[in-house]
């Protein structure tokens, strides 16, 4: 099974190799129908230097890196915007 990426922007640099990403989406309300706009955050881990803002794409690790960081840049390249 091949685990999807998610893209979304760096909101702050928790420490040197930790990157916190928020990824926004927007959904459908099941009982009201008004679409609805809803963020999350993850725990990022890269060797490389990344600053605030930048766009990126982020899949989970196949093992965990510690308690709240799950998730890895994906080839630590950033997305181009369109």
């Amino acid at each position: 099974m091949a685990l999807s990426a998610l893209q979304g922007e760096i909101t702050r640099i928790s420490g040197n190799k930790t990157f916190r990403v928020t990824i926004s989406y927007k959904k459908v309300h099941p009982i009201y129908r008004k679409i609805v706009a809803y963020k999350k955050s993850f725990l990022v881990h890269s060797e490389n230097e990344h600053v605030v803002g930048e766009k990126v794409s982020i899949v989970p690790s196949t093992t965990r890196i510690s308690k709240m960081k799950h998730y890895v840049f994906v080839n630590d390249t950033k997305v181009s915007e369109k």
